[in-house]
């Protein structure tokens, strides 16, 4: 049943200026709880209930969402960035990514360097005693909020005939950030109501990664006596109306800033879920589909059909059968849950501000040359540059500024300054305005989901 603000009413403790604060909200016990219009306004009518544990809001979820008698866990948003330089342990060094005899090493160090107390931890930052990460702030808003239990957020739905599949199923992810990568962001963020995009580099040794879980079941597939992710862990998340949904470990995408990787100065690998591997713990289960650390520009279909190799990526030969079928275009390393059009590092390299560009190739770019400019390589700090709907590359008046690869931040400053949410935890919750210039003056595109 739907909750309402009368039935809510009686909890207020206060209510300052338009922002309803409840002290039997269902959130977190250290947390503040109050209602939110969609956009994160304060408001004692609101039909969102917003957690603030810190300065930007944990979750802001749609009081639909909310599972009746719900108690608990609450995710917490880990988010004490670290100012300055930092130093961390960076284990994939000891491995060269371009050697196919040593990807597969680089790739598994970088899994247990994310894993190692986080399994344990469950994933909660906050629970691990190994080493610090951190989420990305402001991912809160529509379809790609978060949910209230675990962090996820939406990500690109699966249709019949990917995977094995007969059915559309829903995918969710939370991505995690290390020490290093993690300064970034406190500088771009210092302002919790207004970032700073004037450096938005990542630092030698930023690493993230990313789990992805989908919610679908054995019946979902044209076998459904082999079922791929038999054996996966599993999480309950508040994604559906007033109940929990299981969702199950498909895929963990994990992208590394290094010196070595010439000319974008990044690595992008990603994993894939086998059900036949016999690992006692079952995250670690996960298998390389590969790497890469270029787009092979010009390389289309055609060298792929000519049995041509990638020189800026290398596919596993530990690729599980089903995400061997799922790679992206040309052949290029790309997840089971990603858009097959595209490849992990096309996508990430569209990730400027402001947002000119569709994040992958559609169906308009009906050209082998239009499609290729989508897998060019960028140097370090280089936008990707202005695509119209006819996707013909066009030069943007104002300034576009590189996100580093980094789409969360992308999904933060959309929502901030092209879309006007607002962060309900600081005491005087202000909208952003556009450092590149008003968003009415200019076209916005649809929000993106990662």
């Amino acid at each position: 049943m739907k909750r309402t603000t009368p039935t809510l009413a009686g909890l207020f403790l206060a209510v300052c200026g338009s922002a309803a604060i409840a002290d039997d909200l269902p959130c977190a016990e250290n947390a503040t709880c109050m209602l939110t219009s969609s956009n994160g306004e304060p408001s004692a009518t609101g039909d969102h209930l917003a957690q603030c544990s810190g300065t930007f809001p944990d979750f802001i979820t749609d009081l639909d969402n909310v599972p009746p008698d719900y108690d608990g866990p609450f995710f917490e948003l880990s988010q004490d960035y670290p100012s300055g330089a930092v130093s961390t342990d960076l284990p994939w060094e000891a491995f060269d990514f371009t050697d196919p005899d040593q990807a597969d090493d680089y790739l598994y160090a970088l899994r247990d360097y994310s894993f190692e107390g986080m399994i344990e931890a469950d994933f909660v930052p906050s629970a691990n005693s190994v080493r610090d990460w951190y989420h990305v702030p402001m991912m809160n808003f529509d379809r790609g909020a978060r949910d209230m239990v675990h962090g996820v957020t939406k990500e690109r739905t699966l249709p019949p005939g990917e995977i094995g599949l007969v059915n559309y199923v829903s995918n969710y992810a939370v991505g995690f950030y290390n020490a290093i990568g993690a300064e970034t962001f406190g500088r771009v963020f210092a302002d919790p109501g207004a970032p700073d995009i004037s450096d938005t580099t990542f630092a030698n040794g930023a690493m993230v990664f990313k789990i992805l879980f989908t919610t679908a079941v054995p019946d979902d597939f044209e076998d459904s006596s082999n079922y791929i992710l038999e054996g996966a862990p599993a999480w309950e998340v508040a994604v559906g109306k007033n109940e929990l949904t299981t969702i199950r470990l498909l895929q963990m995408d994990v992208a590394v800033r290094d010196d070595r990787a010439k000319p974008s100065g990044w690595v992008f690998g990603t994993f894939a879920f086998e059900a036949s591997a016999t690992d006692p713990v079952a995250w670690n289960r996960l298998r390389p589909v590969g790497l890469a650390w270029g787009d092979d520009p010009g390389y289309t279909p055609a060298n792929q059909a000519a049995g041509d190799p990638l020189l800026e990526g290398i596919v596993s030969a530990q690729i599980p059968k089903y995400a061997a079928g799922h790679l992206g275009w040309a052949g290029r390393v790309n997840g089971p849950v990603d858009n097959p059009a595209s490849s992990c590092i096309s996508c990430h390299g569209t990730a400027q501000y402001p947002v000119e560009a569709i994040m992958l190739p559609t169906s308009a770019c009906d050209t082998i040359e239009k499609k290729l400019y989508y897998f060019r390589n960028l140097e370090l700090g280089e936008p990707f540059g202005g695509v119209n709907d006819a996707c013909e590359p066009f030069d943007y008046e104002g300034k576009l500024t590189s996100l580093d690869f980094s789409l969360q931040m992308q999904v933060a400053l959309q929502n901030m300054l092209d879309y006007g949410d607002v962060n309900p935890c600081t005491a005087a919750p202000k909208t952003a305005v556009a450092a590149a210039g008003s968003a009415a003056e200019r076209r916005i595109l649809p929000r993106i989901e990662r």
